[in-house]
């Protein structure tokens, strides 16, 4: 029936659960399953800062290496500096990028739990319902999975959500998870 999906997601909770029923629908038809990141732009919402703390990450583009144990000293200098100066902006970016990589390797993570065989991985930058319907269009989507809500803010209250919007336009089947 699928013969590729697509699972678009930000690692907010529903996002990871969109990522599980979508590795579970891959499983069960052999289809291929994309895992797509879209980078956020702006300063760091409180999900976010909260997931690069967790992470140990910087805004600079000189994080404490993975192998090495953060002190507390390590992990407030990061915090302090996740919200740069103009002259940082770039830093921002880069903290998206890292924190895209890890929501990635979060997703491919329950994705191969499931025993995917055809799995790919996409980061991108630019609007996100723009991103997720032309990797569907480029790919030839039979399904996208996305969560119902995701990190956004009060913004996507008033102006309508990125899943209402992508499931209104799009050409192929969708499935908002909750």
């Amino acid at each position: 029936m699928f013969k590729y999906i697509l699972a678009a997601t930000d690692g907010s909770d529903h996002a990871n659960k969109a990522v599980d029923l979508a590795s579970d629908l891959a499983a069960k038809y052999d289809a291929t399953l994309m895992l797509l990141h879209i980078l956020p732009h702006g300063h760091l919402t409180g999900d976010l800062r909260r997931f690069a703390e967790s992470e140990h990450l910087s805004s600079r583009p000189n994080p404490l290496p993975m192998s090495e144990e953060p002190t507390e000293e390590h992990i407030s200098l990061a915090v302090a500096r996740l919200e740069p100066t103009e002259e940082e902006e770039d830093s921002v970016h880069y903290v998206f990028e890292i924190l895209g990589e890890r929501i990635l390797q979060q997703a491919q993570r329950i994705a191969k739990g499931k025993g995917i065989k055809d799995l790919r991985t996409k980061i991108t930058d630019g609007e996100p319902v723009d991103k997720i319907l032309a990797c569907a269009e480029k790919e030839k989507a039979d399904l996208i999975v996305l969560g119902s809500r995701g990190l956004g803010d009060l913004k996507g209250l008033l102006m309508g959500s990125v899943s209402h919007k992508v499931c209104h336009l799009s050409t192929c089947s969708c499935v908002t998870v909750k």
